[in-house]
């Protein structure tokens, strides 16, 4: 190491050494590095696109990888230990039986001597590095090999069904996006799309998903493209779920940019909307009542703030009721209101 080089240092977490080093693919490390160069300033897909010289929706992506992995939050949210960081307890327990067998077991770092023996003893695993090498329509290394194994062999999910995956992400230009194909087949296998029936049926759902984000990036003026991994399934649950029409989230992405300075936050509209879902709120004339009741409220609480006191904390009969100036009614009030002191008799 050049002791010169030390006039500017960016500190990592080991996290990112020990546990992802390995299975991360180019863009995350790239999009990692820039993050924690801005030292604590928020970063956004476009500014780390820009530093890392990558497309901006792998930059979506690979934020959206390392959110996920606790090391990276959203503005404005708490911190808190990574979803990895692991306690080691006082005594020895009894495990508990896990609902699924990856919850239970930790991914290893493949070597490349470890894949070439998992080829041997599974020709199943060598028709999956093949025939994913055609869906992609390119060559895969060690790290994506890694990835598609680890989907096999720890998540889970049969060959046919990782296959898919590859296939849908040629379709939709994330051929070279490896990060997407491995998030997206975590989420398959924690919510048990496991078979090809069931992954057909989802990938019909992701295509109406993508046949409506032109017509959500057209309501809100954001700029067109293609949705993350994140941003799919969430748009999902707005439009599929919980049955918004596209005219109420627009106005959910409204409030959004009113409050974040003009940065996207899909967890923002996410919680804008759950907020709305919550209270029935379905219809931009249903919006509008609930701002007007909101705003009436804010204002109810600003002017009793000018008044001199809170109204959460002073009860309210000492300023529902009219001051009175009658000195005899005082006196009797306090003559039956506040105890008198007794002194005690001297033995």
């Amino acid at each position: 190491m050049n002791p010169a080089a030390y006039g500017g240092v960016t500190v990592l977490p080991s996290e990112i050494v020990e546990k992802h080093l390995k299975l991360a693919g180019l863009a995350q490390l790239k999009v990692i590095l820039c993050a924690y160069a801005a030292a604590g300033k928020p970063i956004t897909a476009e500014e780390a696109a820009q530093t890392a010289g990558i497309a901006p929706e792998d930059a979506a992506d690979a934020l959206d990888y390392w959110k996920d992995k606790g090391l990276l939050l959203e503005r404005g949210e708490p911190a808190a230990l990574a979803p990895e960081t692991e306690t080691a307890p006082a005594e020895p327990q009894q495990p508990a039986a896990p609902a699924k067998a990856f919850t239970q077991l930790k991914p290893t770092r493949l070597r490349r001597d470890e894949i070439a023996a998992r080829i041997v003893e599974s020709p199943e695993v060598g028709f999956l590095f093949t025939e994913a090498q055609t869906r992609l329509g390119r060559t895969i290394g060690d790290g994506d090999q890694s990835s598609l194994l680890l989907l096999h062999d720890y998540y889970g999910l049969p060959v046919e069904v990782i296959l898919a995956i590859c296939e849908y992400a040629k379709t939709h230009g994330k051929a070279n996006n490896m990060s997407y194909i491995y998030t997206v087949g975590m989420d398959w296998s924690k919510r048990e799309i496991d078979t090809i029936e069931r992954a057909d049926e989802e990938l019909r759902h992701l295509e109406s998903i993508h046949s409506r984000w032109g017509e959500f990036c057209a309501a809100t003026g954001m700029r067109a493209g293609k949705p993350t991994a994140a941003q799919a399934k969430l748009f999902g649950v707005w439009i599929d779920e919980w049955h918004f029409p596209m005219s109420v989230i627009a106005l959910a992405y409204e409030e959004m940019s009113k409050n974040t300075a003009g940065k996207i936050s899909f967890q923002y509209i996410n919680k804008v909307l759950a907020n709305w879902h919550m209270h029935g709120v379905q219809t931009p004339e249903a919006v509008a009542e609930e701002q007007k009741r909101f705003n009436e409220k804010k204002e109810q609480v600003a002017a009793e703030k000018s008044k001199g006191y809170n109204a959460r904390t002073k009860p309210a009969e000492t300023y529902s009721q009219p001051a009175s100036y009658d000195i005899d009614l005082a006196e009797q009030k306090a003559k039956t209101s506040v105890p008198k002191l007794v002194k005690k008799e001297k033995r």
